[in-house]
C-alpha cells in the first residue's frame, strides 16, 4: 500500500514538473538573416500597397501570396537592390487574410499577414484610426436601471424589516 502511494506521489510529481524541467532548456533557433515588412497591416480590396524583403546579398527572391480563397500567387520582384527587393501587390476583391511568404531560393524565409477589407470598413479617420465605441448605450442604461431598482427593493425591505422589529 505504501510502495503505491510512493509511486503514485512520484508519477504525480513528474507531471507536474515535466513543464517546467521543458522551459528550462529553451530551444534556440538562429536568426533569419531576412526580414519581411509590408507597408500596410491593412489595405481595402482593390488597393496597392508594397511588401520589401531585405537580406544578405545574392540569391534569388520571390513571394508566395495566398489569396483568402486558398489560392497561392507567385511574384517577383518589382525592384532589386543588392540586399533587398520591393514587391508591388494589389489586394484582391476578395476579403480576408493574405498570406505573404518571402522565398529564398526554395526556401521560407520570412512570413506577414495583410486583412483584407470592403471600402465600406476601412478607415476613414485622418488619424489612419478606425472609429470605435460602445454601441450598446440603450443596455447600459438599462442595467443602470435595474441597479438602481435591486438596490431600492433591499433599502426598503431593510425598511419594513426594521419598522416590524421596532
Amino acid at each position: 500500500m505504501i510502495r503505491k502511494t510512493i509511486a503514485a506521489l512520484a508519477l504525480a510529481g513528474a507531471i507536474v514538473l515535466a513543464p517546467a524541467a521543458a522551459q528550462a532548456a529553451p530551444v534556440t533557433y538562429p536568426a533569419s538573416e531576412y526580414s519581411i515588412t509590408c507597408s500596410v497591416t491593412q489595405v481595402e480590396t482593390g488597393r496597392s500597397f508594397e511588401c520589401t524583403v531585405t537580406g544578405p546579398n545574392g540569391g534569388t527572391l520571390e513571394l508566395r501570396v495566398t489569396l483568402p480563397n486558398g489560392n497561392v500567387l507567385t511574384i517577383a520582384p518589382t525592384s532589386f537592390t543588392t540586399d533587398s527587393a520591393t514587391f508591388s501587390l494589389t489586394a484582391p476583391s476578395e476579403l480576408g487574410v493574405l498570406g505573404v511568404t518571402a522565398v529564398s531560393e526554395g526556401s521560407t524565409v520570412g512570413t506577414a499577414t495583410v486583412d483584407v477589407v470592403s471600402t465600406s470598413t476601412g478607415t476613414t479617420d485622418t488619424d489612419g484610426l478606425a472609429s470605435t465605441g460602445f454601441e450598446n448605450t440603450g443596455l447600459a442604461i438599462g442595467a443602470g436601471a435595474l441597479l438602481v431598482a435591486g438596490a431600492a427593493t433591499v433599502f426598503v425591505a431593510a425598511r419594513r424589516r426594521q419598522m416590524q422589529d421596532a
